[in-house]
């Protein structure tokens, strides 16, 4: 099953929907180290992951 990650930053709303864990994990960071100029740990990031329909092709 896909996985989904929505941002909680306030006022972003960006959100990403990947294969599997490993392949999300990387987006994430990439995205917190850019727009936000933070971090994330991976044990954060898979505690609040759902499962979502795979992403379209």
């Amino acid at each position: 099953m896909a996985k989904r990650w929505s941002c909680v930053e306030a006022g972003c709303e960006w959100a990403v929907v990947a294969a599997d864990v490993e392949e999300i994990i990387p987006l994430v960071q990439e995205h917190i180290e850019q727009a936000h100029a933070s971090f994330e740990l991976e044990e954060m990031i898979e505690a609040v992951l759902e499962d979502a329909p795979p992403p379209s092709a």
